[in-house]
This record gives C-alpha cells, structure tokens and sequence, in this order.
C-alpha cells in the first residue's frame, strides 16, 4: 500500500524550523540548513517543498498571518458574544505572555522590518493590518451597538444612556448617522489597535509586565464604553 503524505503538515513543519531559527538566531542566519537542522529533517526535504530561500521566508510570514486569522474566527464575537469582553480579549491577544507568544510576536517584529526592503512580505504585513483594522472595527462597532441599545443586559457592564435617542433616527437621517459612526469607530478601533500594538512592543522589551499592559487596554475599554454611552 502506498504511503500517505500529507504534504501540508511538511510544509508546516519546515516552516516551524524556519520560525525557530528566526527567534533564536535572527532572519539572516535562514539557510536551508540552519531551518532543516531546527527542523530535525534533511535538507533534501526543504528543497523539495522550497526553491529557494526567499519563497520559504515569504511563506513563513504568510503562515504567520493565517495563523492569527484562524486564531481570530475561533475566538472572534459570536451573537451571543458580550461586546466588552470580545473587545477586551481581542485587545489582550497583541500582549506576548509565555514563551510562545513571545516567539511569535518576536517573528512577526522581524517580519515587519523585514517588509521595509521587500515588497512581497510588505503586501503581506500590509493586508494583515488591515484586517486586523477591521477586526477591531468590528468589536468596536459592536460596544457601540450594545450601549446604545435599550436592550443591553445590565449585568453586561454597559451602561446605555436612558434619554438618548435611537442612533438609526428617522429614515432619512439614518445613512448619514450609520456612516458617522462607522468612521468614529474606525477611528476609535485604529487606536485603540496602535495602542495595543505598543504595549506589546514594550512587553517584548521587558519595558512593562503582561498585567500592566493588560490594566491599560482594559482602562481604554472602559473609556470606549463611557464615550459610546454620551454618544462623544
């Protein structure tokens, strides 16, 4: 009986010794050696999956963010989601806590100095942020919803204005309100996501412990909840 390949989970295991020798040793000692040697496999086997060093580096950030985006619909808001809580877990995701988190984070920073002199893992890092822009966007919008809902569960932690007005207003009115606030909320989601990605950095450099982080993101939440319910 002929023997089953699974090809995907090769490509994944090469790809995992590439990460490694990122993290402990930096991208410019990336050979096919070096990656097959932390991969404990032969150097046969990533040539045969990679024609060159360049299409396995690029491959390895491609992964990077697949990753991430599956981690993300996993754990992304459901209907039954309370909107805080995806929002602030969604933030806490960016804090690199234990040692493969802070692989990972480590890669992905060499990634983005990377992107500066290559156009391919750019469009990469690029397209992810942008994704990540309007994950964010999304979680934000939904905080939004929730407070200005009469509706919202008093043990959620929101608290709806009683005296405002339904945001969707009268039919006329009501494109021009939804566009304004998507555009508050993207604004809001681009800072609270620079934020976060800041915090991770400092967290990396041992600037600032994983709880401190943690402490600030959910004080910005807080902030975006207060903001949503005055409607500023």
């Amino acid at each position: 009986m002929p023997k089953i390949v699974d090809h995907a989970a090769r490509r994944a295991e090469i790809v995992h010794g590439l990460w490694l020798v990122i993290y402990t040793r930096g991208i410019d000692s990336v050979t096919f050696r070096s990656v097959a040697e932390a991969a404990g496999i032969s150097i046969g086997r990533v040539q045969h999956y990679f024609s060159s060093r360049e299409e396995l580096v690029l491959e390895g950030c491609r992964q990077l963010v697949a990753g991430a985006e599956l981690d993300d619909e996993a754990e992304g808001p459901s209907e039954d989601a309370e909107p805080v809580a995806a929002l602030r877990d969604f933030l806490h995701a960016f804090i690199p806590e234990g040692e493969a988190m802070r692989m990972g984070a480590s890669v992905w920073f060499t990634y983005i100095a990377k992107a500066v002199g290559d156009a391919n893992i750019a469009e990469v890092v690029v397209d992810n942020d942008h994704k990540t822009a309007e994950a964010a966007r999304r979680r934000v919008g939904a905080v939004s919803d929730a407070v200005g809902s009469s509706e919202a569960a008093p043990s959620s932690g929101l608290t709806p204005s009683s005296g405002s007005s339904d945001s969707r207003g009268d039919d006329a009115s009501a494109p021009e309100v939804s566009s304004g606030r998507s555009a508050r909320d993207a604004e809001v989601a681009a800072r609270v996501v620079a934020l976060a990605k800041g915090l991770a950095q400092d967290v990396m450099l041992e600037a600032r412990s994983p709880d401190s982080a943690y402490r600030i993101l959910d004080d910005e939440v807080s902030r975006i909840v207060a903001d949503a319910a005055t409607g500023s």
